[in-house]
């Protein structure tokens, strides 16, 4: 394929055919373009590419009535999950997973611990300051407010570490967009979503989310109070539901994993 960066366009291709070098263009170009699609939507829209993760029961419960979630999915999933976290820039969490799981939000593949860009979405600044995020030895720690978080608080989370990101709202909720546009504009190709069911219903709402990665354990925990993968209001209509593409489902350990683009993918 051909780069698509506009800084680019296409001089690498233009000096290696000068140098007498047969090119062929083209050739497995839709893997090449999978194989590369976070930085093609970096460098053509300025946005990172963002995956959307859940762990689920079959009955789509992210926790029991009691809020208990460890664990949901097998030790292999989890083990594919923190692969995925070292491949990407961020991990975005709500502020409610950083209070009740108080997550590190690191990559561990074997012995080796890598640290991706920590982004809390916290519209009052309400993360604590001992929170776990802050008390990694490498990495930034971005915390994303709205203008209404108190001008303490904030202080406190930058004294722990933090690097503040004023976001505006929309419908009384932190902006998405506007959040993934400012975390674009400081080289964040990627950005994995992790957390609850709120953050996930807000991007999908928003329609920020790429790509959806759906871990699925045999289990059932029912419940009407027990947490689902997506909250928020939803829909009213089967019709309007959202429709993945390019779907691909496979086992991984005893659970499995279904993979799918979002229609707003713009590759």
């Amino acid at each position: 394929m051909v780069d698509p960066n506009p800084k680019v366009a296409g001089k690498g291709l233009v000096e290696i055919e000068s140098a007498g070098i047969e090119t062929h263009v083209g050739i497995l170009e839709e893997r090449a373009r999978k194989l590369n699609e976070a930085y093609i939507k970096h460098v053509t829209t300025g946005k990172p590419f963002v995956t959307l993760k859940l762990a689920t029961t079959l009955d789509g419960k992210i926790a029991t009535r009691t809020g208990d979630s460890k664990w949901i999915s097998c030790e292999a999933s989890r083990r594919v999950v923190h692969r995925l976290r070292g491949r990407v820039d961020a991990i975005l969490v709500g502020v409610g997973t950083v209070l009740i799981d108080d997550p590190e939000l690191t990559a561990r593949v074997g012995r080796r611990v890598t640290y991706p860009v920590r982004v809390v979405a916290d519209s009052l600044a309400r993360t604590p300051a001992g929170a776990k995020v802050f008390a990694q030895p490498q990495g930034l720690t971005v915390v994303a407010v709205t203008p209404r978080a108190p001008v303490e608080k904030i202080r406190k989370l930058e004294e722990a570490g933090a690097r503040i990101l004023t976001v505006g709202e929309a419908d009384g909720h932190m902006s998405l967009p506007e959040l993934l546009e400012q975390l674009g504009r400081i080289n964040v190709t990627s950005v994995l979503i992790e957390g609850g069911g709120r953050i996930a219903a807000s991007a999908l709402g928003a329609g920020v989310v790429d790509k959806v990665m759906f871990f699925i354990a045999p289990k059932i925990v029912g419940g009407e109070s027990a947490r689902t993968s997506v909250e928020g209001p939803g829909i009213s209509k089967m019709a309007d539901a959202l429709q993945l593409r390019e779907v691909t489902v496979r086992n991984v350990g005893c659970d499995l994993l279904v993979e799918g683009y979002t229609c707003s993918r713009d590759l």
